[in-house]
């Protein structure tokens, strides 16, 4: 995002925040509680979104060396996120072609030489290719051609690691069509592939996935859910932009009133505001004034989903105080603002929607993110059906 297209959107949220004029709808719409829930829908979800869709599995800086690995699980595919000694990126299933062991376990680490399975030792080299056979006569005239691991279609971009289960891992993955010019155009300057990861952590809540994505795509709750964490910080403005299936938003903080006093291209964007993206499927970006919350989420079935979230600076740390100052923002934002607000929320509706007492939720114009998201998710679910 350039100067230009800063100074229009701070110029957008303050006509709003003086009733200038507003960019809000003036409607509702209802939604079935039933995808919250069942389990066809989930199914469906993991079809037609899951598999066909990108998503991020890992940051460039975790895979920053040739052997570092990231696993991770998508649509019950676990899969293993790896830099070979060549310097690429390899990601394959992680399962041993012998008896389908796991390769690995741990979430992250680094591969001295080879991927050895535990179960039998059949080993392999880091570009996937079966490198050891123990015992490898017993197996007769047996072709072992069709042995190395299974890859997955995957592109590395913008710093992160995306992947398509459904796609032609023979061919790269098309990144930027799937996000579209406009957060293309943003992505590219970030700078995401010169940061690292600071901090990461994975949580697993009872809530339905669909429900933490709700929570991230409207600014409505944030004087009530957020009035003891957040709310005293910011304006009640909040703006959007639709860049379907994707949703951008910008709220403002309170030091933004003085901060338009200025010349236009003086003003301090990050410092002064919160910028959002829902990236379609799953990935929620939050812009914080020194770092960067990247969200994934993973549904475990209709009511559980795991969380991770990335914490993501420029650079590492100059000394102990500038670290110890990073810390303690995140443990604010993951422990108190995402687990004990946002994530807590979305586990207490889940708690009431077996009662049946609401078979709708009503959307209104504040949460208008909230609708460009699930009229993403019906596209793309009625595309899969619609299929011949």
């Amino acid at each position: 995002m350039n100067k230009n297209q800063q100074i229009q959107m701070i110029q957008r949220l303050i006509k709003q925040h003086e009733g200038q004029e507003s960019e809000l709808p003036e409607h509702f719409t209802k939604i079935s509680t039933n995808r919250y829930t069942d389990l066809q829908e989930l199914e469906l979800e993991q079809m037609a979104l899951f598999r066909e869709l990108p998503i991020i599995v890992a940051h460039t800086s975790e895979i920053s060396e040739s052997g570092n690995y990231v696993c991770e699980e998508v649509n019950g595919v676990p899969l293993i996120i790896l830099r070979d000694f060549d310097g690429d990126v390899q990601v394959f299933v992680n399962a041993c072609r012998h008896r389908g062991a796991r390769l690995l376990e741990r979430d992250h680490g680094n591969c001295k030489r080879l991927l050895v399975c535990p179960y039998h030792a059949w080993s392999y080299k880091l570009n996937g290719q079966l490198k050891g056979v123990p015992e490898k006569e017993s197996f007769g005239e047996m072709d072992f051609s069709q042995s190395d691991l299974v890859p997955v279609q995957f592109a590395e971009e913008f710093g992160y690691v995306w992947v398509v289960l459904a796609g032609n891992a023979a061919e790269k993955l098309d990144v930027r069509t799937a996000l579209g010019k406009e957060l293309s155009r943003d992505f590219d300057n970030f700078g995401f592939s010169k940061q690292i990861v600071h901090k990461k952590v994975s949580t697993l809540n009872d809530c339905n996935w669909k429900l933490v994505m709700d929570a991230f795509a409207e600014g409505y709750h944030l004087k009530s859910l957020h009035k003891d964490s957040l709310s005293r910080f910011f304006l009640k403005a909040n703006i959007h932009d639709d860049c379907f299936p994707h949703i951008r938003q910008l709220g403002g903080r309170k030091s933004l009133l003085e901060e338009v006093k200025k010349n236009p291209h003086d003003w301090n964007f990050r410092l002064n505001t919160t910028l959002f993206y829902n990236v379609f499927p799953n990935t929620v970006f939050v812009f914080h004034p020194h770092w960067v919350s990247q969200m994934s989420l993973f549904p475990d079935g209709p009511n559980k989903v795991k969380v991770v979230h990335r914490m993501v600076i420029e650079e590492q740390p100059a000394n102990a105080e500038v670290k110890e100052k990073l810390d303690a923002s995140f443990q604010h934002i993951q422990s108190q603002v995402f687990e004990k607000e946002d994530l807590a929320i979305s586990v207490s509706i889940q708690s009431t929607l077996a009662s049946g007492v609401n078979q709708e939720f009503t959307i209104g114009g504040m949460e208008e993110g909230m609708r460009i998201f699930h009229k993403a998710r019906d596209f793309y679910i009625d595309s899969f059906r619609n299929r011949d």
